[in-house]
C-alpha cells in the first residue's frame, strides 16, 4: 500500500464499536442497479412494473425525489460510490476498459475506510472499476479488483453479463467476463455443475451476500455489504417464472420488465434476511442506479397517468418524463431513484427534494461510523446524515464532468453544456428545475446574471478536479497527444 495512504488511513479512526452517535457501528448495504431507469418502479408511477419491495423502502424510509448519479454512465458513478469524489478527480469518464483506466491506488475507498474501525466488507456482482487481473488489463498498470481496493469477501464481475443462466454458456466476454470469487476466475466447467451458479443473476449475486452478511451478524461485527446487480444492463436474459407476471405485455417487456422484479424480489430477500438476523434495525440499506435506461432514442412509447399524464415509458426502460437517457447529462440520464432504509435512525418516513449524489455516500458512511474524512483531499460528496435530522441545507451546486458533457446542478437551477476544446467552450443552457423539472425551456439568455454566477462556481470546481485528474494522467496514462493508454 501507498506510505502516504497507510498513514492517513491510520490517522482516521480509533478502533471502536461505537458510532459518532453514540450508538452501536450501524451497518451498511449499499444496492445499485445498471442502466435501471427513473421511471423503472412502480412507486414513481410505472404502470406495469411491479416492485412491490422497493416501493415498500420507499414508503417506510427516506425517499430522495433528486438523488443523482455521479456520471452519466456505469464505471464514473461507480468511482463516485467509492471515493466520494468525482469521477472527473480520477480520470474514469466513459465505461472502463480493463486496460485503459482504473481506480487509482492512491484513492482511499469506502471498505478500506471502514476497515480500519472494524468492519467486515463485502463486494458482490459488478465492479467495472479497473481490471482482475494482468492478462485481462493487458499489464500490471490498470489492474484493480475489488479485493485490492479494500473488500474482504469479493463475489464479483469486471463488467457485464447475461442476467440468467450465465453459466449457460460463455459469453463474449469469455470465461473472464464470468464470476470471480476473491481472485478465482471460477471455470465454465465448474461454474455448469455448481447449482448456485445457475439461474436468475440476481439471486445468484444475493445468494452469496447474504451469507457474508449472516456470518458478520452472529460474529456481531458490523459489516459493509456492495450489492452492484447486473440488471437491467443488456445481454438481458430471460426468466421464465418472473415473465409469467407480465404474461398481457409484449415479449420486450417482458423481457425488460421482469428482470426489475428479479432484483426487487431480491432486495425482499435481503430485507428478509435482516429481520431473521435481527440486525434490520441499525443496518442501512442504501438503493439507486448507476445512470438513466440505455434508449438511444425513443421507440415504442407509452404513457402513464404519473406527472401530470407526461410519464412515458417504453420496453428498454423509463426516464419518466424527464429529458434525456444514459449518457446525457440531462435530468433523464443522471436523475435516479434513491432511497434509504434505517429503522433506528428514520422513525418516520419521509421524502426530500434536497438534491443528493452518489458522492455522498463516502462522507455519510463515514459520518455514520465516527470517521473524520481524511484531511489531504477534496471531497465532493458531504454527509446526509443532518438530513434525517431536519437540519440541512446543501451549500454548494452539484458538478458533473462525463461523456463529453458538463452540469453544474443546484437546488433550483442547472447549466449544462457540451464539454469541448478549451479555446472553443459551447454555451451554457440554463433550467429552473423547480418550475421546469422536465428541461424544456432554456432561460439562459433571459438570466444572463444567473449563468455567470454558476459559471463561475463551476470554475472552481473544476480547476481542482482537472488538477487531481492530472496526477492521474501523469502517473497511470501517456500524454493526452500520444493517446491515453497505460505506460507499460
Amino acid at each position: 500500500m501507498n506510505p502516504v495512504k497507510q498513514l492517513t488511513l491510520a490517522s482516521l479512526a480509533c478502533l471502536s464499536t461505537w458510532s459518532a452517535y453514540g450508538e452501536t457501528l450501524p451497518n451498511m448495504v449499499f444496492i445499485m442497479t445498471d442502466d435501471q431507469g427513473w421511471g423503472d418502479l412502480g412507486y414513481n408511477g410505472h404502470p406495469k412494473i411491479k416492485t412491490p419491495h422497493l416501493d415498500d423502502m420507499a414508503r417506510t424510509g427516506l425517499r430522495f425525489d433528486r438523488f443523482y448519479a455521479g456520471g452519466s454512465v456505469c464505471s464514473p458513478t461507480r468511482a463516485s460510490c467509492m471515493t466520494g469524489r468525482c469521477n472527473w478527480r480520477v480520470s474514469i469518464n466513459d465505461p472502463s476498459r480493463a486496460d485503459e483506466e482504473h481506480l487509482p491506488k492512491e484513492e482511499i475507498t469506502l471498505p478500506e475506510a471502514l476497515r480500519e474501525k472494524g468492519y467486515a466488507t463485502g463486494h458482490f456482482g459488478k465492479w467495472h472499476l479497473g481490471g482482475f487481473d494482468e492478462k485481462m488489463a493487458k499489464g500490471p498498470v490498470h489492474v484493480m479488483p475489488p479485493w485490492k481496493a479494500g473488500f474482504d469477501e469479493c463475489f464479483s464481475t469486471f463488467n457485464v453479463l447475461i442476467t440468467h443462466d450465465p453459466y449457460a454458456r460463455i459469453g463474449k466476454h469469455g470465461i473472464e467476463g464470468s464470476y470471480w470469487h476473491n481472485g478465482r476466475n471460477i471455470p465454465f466447467e465448474e461454474g455448469q455443475k455448481d447449482s448456485t451458479l445457475r439461474g436468475d443473476d440476481a439471486a445468484i449475486v444475493m445468494n452469496k451476500a447474504i451469507p457474508f452478511i449472516r456470518e458478520q451478524a452472529k460474529a456481531k461485527k458490523p459489516f459493509l455489504a456492495v450489492i452492484w446487480f447486473h440488471n437491467v444492463h443488456t445481454p438481458l436474459g430471460k426468466n421464465p417464472e418472473l415473465m409469467k407476471q407480465y404474461a398481457d405485455c409484449s415479449p420486450k417487456e417482458q423481457v425488460y420488465y421482469s428482470n426489475i422484479t428479479a432484483v426487487d424480489t431480491q432486495v425482499g430477500a435481503l430485507r428478509k434476511a435482516l429481520r431473521e438476523l435481527g440486525v434490520a434495525d441499525n443496518t442501512m440499506v442504501w438503493f439507486t442506479s448507476d445512470n438513466g435506461p440505455n434508449l438511444k432514442g425513443k421507440k415504442d412509447i407509452m404513457y402513464g397517468k404519473a406527472q401530470g399524464g407526461k410519464f412515458n415509458y417504453t420496453p428498454q426502460g423509463s426516464t419518466g418524463a424527464y429529458r434525456g437517457w444514459k449518457r446525457y447529462l440531462y435530468e433523464g440520464g443522471i436523475l435516479m431513484p434513491g432511497i434509504l432504509e434505517w429503522p433506528a435512525r428514520i422513525k418516520k418516513p419521509f421524502a426530500t427534494d434536497l438534491p443528493a449524489v452518489t458522492s455522498d455516500y463516502f462522507p455519510t458512511a463515514l459520518d455514520a461510523a465516527g470517521i473524520p474524512l481524511p484531511p489531504d483531499r477534496d471531497y465532493d460528496g458531504i454527509s446526509l446524515l443532518p438530513l434525517i435530522d431536519g437540519k440541512m441545507k446543501r451549500r454548494k451546486g452539484i458538478g458533473f464532468h462525463c461523456r463529453g458533457m458538463e452540469a453544474w446542478v443546484e437546488r433550483r437551477y442547472k447549466v449544462i453544456r457540451i464539454a469541448t476544446k478549451k479555446n472553443d467552450p459551447k454555451p451554457w443552457e440554463l433550467y429552473d428545475l423547480l418550475a421546469d423539472p422536465f428541461e424544456a425551456k432554456d432561460l439562459a439568455r433571459e438570466r444572463l446574471e444567473v449563468v455567470q454566477r454558476m459559471d463561475k462556481d463551476f470554475a472552481v470546481w473544476a480547476k481542482s478536479a482537472k488538477a487531481d485528474e492530472q496526477k492521474v494522467l501523469d502517473k497511470y496514462h501517456q500524454p493526452k497527444s500520444r493517446g491515453s493508454k497505460p505506460r507499460k
